[in-house]
């Protein structure tokens, strides 16, 4: 989170709540299924999740590219 900050500390924007949608970003991209996800939030619908706070990352899609090719046609 330090790293984070002194990176982005010129942008007068970043709030803790910054921080929250990062932190539900990185877990969905370590593959924490999502109801753990809520729980460790206190979010009880899923859409509030999903819509809200959760961010599709550089690494999900370099994730996503590198499954794709190792399909076997």
């Amino acid at each position: 989170m330090e790293k984070t900050w002194s990176k982005n500390r010129h942008r007068k924007n970043i709030t803790t709540h910054t921080f929250r949608h990062s932190h539900i970003s990185l877990l969905a991209e370590l593959g924490i299924p999502l109801t753990a996800i809520m729980d460790r939030v206190g979010h009880s619908d899923s859409k509030t999740t999903l819509e809200i706070y959760s961010h599709v990352t550089q690494k999900m899609v370099s994730d996503i590219s590198s499954k794709l090719e190792k399909i076997k046609l």
